[in-house]
């Protein structure tokens, strides 16, 4: 049990190691990489569930002490002792003796209990002998033989504390892959905010461009003064836009850096067109299968393992509904001396050699708590299996969903980019007419509008690309995937 505790936790130290780092292989040549290893060092949220990983583990430490030895050492003086009614708890020495007594009593395996110790004792006013002095040296063997056989208990406690820790480390996997997915689409959204508060601006620079193209072709006579105000008041809405946007990127870089940890700001290292470069880059989705993606995740694995816990509890109420019978044997050897402290002469007995040997037998005439607790644990591991399959059926939603998103946005992005070269074409196209007095500045501001819309469209159409990118590796348990 030692070595399969030992291999399950190499196992899964090295998985979790792999999400703490939660980074490609080039990891310093990318910002979100940085970002992912610091969240995995300062994030509350994962560090918490390792410590409890870690108490997990440090709990089958705590078994061991089955095996410690326990010594009794005593020493006392009595003279005609005697059993008082309702004492408990209280013991005393030979009657009518001073005694000095010693004894180790251990559990061994493959599975018995074994004692060793040793006595010396005076007797006060022993008959025939002025003075009695007896020493004793015994060792005592008690085996198991149906409940408790080569101590099941103790085997049924490792695998519930094995399942236990287990749980622990895939409640760890699990934090660490919402953490991966949270940083994820913080990252995204920063760069989604950036971008379009860089679309914003963009369309209030072209609004002042009109706004000062508008006043001068009223000075020269080719406008009326009232489509200045047009584009005047298209500009207040831009530069009011423009502050939205510029809030909504300040949020959720504070967003992001909750999620490293809250430690520091953070600012992006890159433009707003790593988005759309990202974006370009990302064609398809790997081919991850149901069964896959189940063990991949930490949270069916950690239902898996309670599930487990559950089949140790039942395991362990089965024992209890076993018959106790112990074979139990000893051996001694007492020695006696009427004239000096101790000696091997044999006065009250004719044998210095005692031995006894017996079988027991005890049981509980009903085992109503034994198999009440078998029924409640069972009914716990039809649980386990109804929480499994609702699971399991939520990442089946969370895959196809990411899959119908990724479909969706790709082409989205296909749709909005010759949208753009066509609204491009109808600004540049209205901005002439205008500038030719055969347009309003209303037609040039809603040509604007159209290709700052189409703009945002093509933003938020490049997010949600990579949203559902991350969220398909979310829900297939990223699968080694950086």
């Amino acid at each position: 049990m030692r070595t399969a505790f030992h291999t399950v936790f190499s196992r899964t130290t090295a998985a979790f190691l792999m999400l703490m780092v939660l980074a490609a292989c080039s990891m310093d040549a990318h910002e979100l990489d940085e970002l992912l290893n610091e969240a995995a060092k300062n994030n509350p949220d994962l560090l918490a569930a390792r410590w409890r990983a870690e108490q997990m583990l440090l709990r089958h430490q705590e078994l061991l002490e089955f095996y410690d030895p326990a010594l009794t050492v005593a020493a006392g003086q009595a003279d005609r002792t005697r059993s008082i009614p309702g004492a408990s708890g209280y013991s005393s020495l030979t009657n009518n003796a001073t005694e000095l007594q010693g004894g180790i009593d251990m559990a061994m395996e493959p599975g018995y209990y074994i004692a060793v110790g040793a006595s010396q004792r005076v007797y006060n006013d022993p008959d025939k002998y002025d003075y009695l002095a007896q020493t004793l040296f015994g060792i005592k063997i008690r085996v198991p033989l149906l409940r408790n056989r080569g101590f099941k208990n103790l085997s049924i406690q490792r695998e519930m504390a094995l399942a236990e820790y287990n749980a622990a480390v895939s409640s760890l996997l699990d934090v660490a892959q919402r953490l991966r997915r949270d940083v994820t689409l913080a990252y995204i959204a920063a760069y989604e905010s950036l971008s379009s508060y860089k679309v914003t601006q963009e369309a209030t620079v072209r609004f002042e461009r009109l706004v000062s193209e508008a006043k001068d072709l009223n000075k020269l006579k080719v406008i009326p003064e009232y489509q200045i105000f047009d584009a005047q008041m298209d500009l207040q809405l831009g530069l009011e836009n423009e502050e939205v946007a510029r809030n909504r990127f300040n949020l959720n870089l504070i967003t992001l850096s909750s999620l490293i940890g809250g430690h520091r700001q953070v600012t992006l290292k890159n433009g707003p067109e790593i988005l759309f470069q990202i974006a370009s880059e990302t064609k398809k989705l790997e081919e991850i299968t149901m069964e896959e993606a189940l063990e991949n995740r930490g949270s069916y694995l950690q239902v898996k393992n309670n599930l487990e816990y559950a089949r140790a509890q039942i395991a362990s109420a089965l024992e209890e509904q076993k018959d106790d019978i112990t074979l139990n044997m000893g051996l001694s050897w007492q020695g006696e001396m009427h004239d000096h402290f101790d000696g091997s002469f044999k006065y009250t007995t004719d044998r210095h050699v005692g031995a006894d040997a017996s079988i027991i037998w005890r049981r509980t005439l009903d085992y109503r708590g034994p198999r009440a607790r078998q029924a409640r644990f069972d009914a716990r591991v039809q649980q386990l299996k109804e929480n499994m399959r609702s699971v399991a059926i939520e990442i089946d939603v969370q895959r196809q969903n990411a899959i119908n998103n990724f479909r969706t946005a790709l082409s989205r992005i296909d749709i909005v980019s010759k949208g753009i070269e066509a609204s491009q074409k109808t600004l540049e196209a209205e901005q002439e007419r205008f500038r030719l007095g055969e347009g309003t500045s209303s037609n040039v501001t809603d040509a604007q509008k159209e290709l700052t819309s189409l703009q945002q469209r093509r933003t938020s159409a490049a997010a949600d690309l990579l949203r559902a990118k991350t969220n398909y590796l979310f829900a297939v348990g990223y699968n080694g995937e950086e």
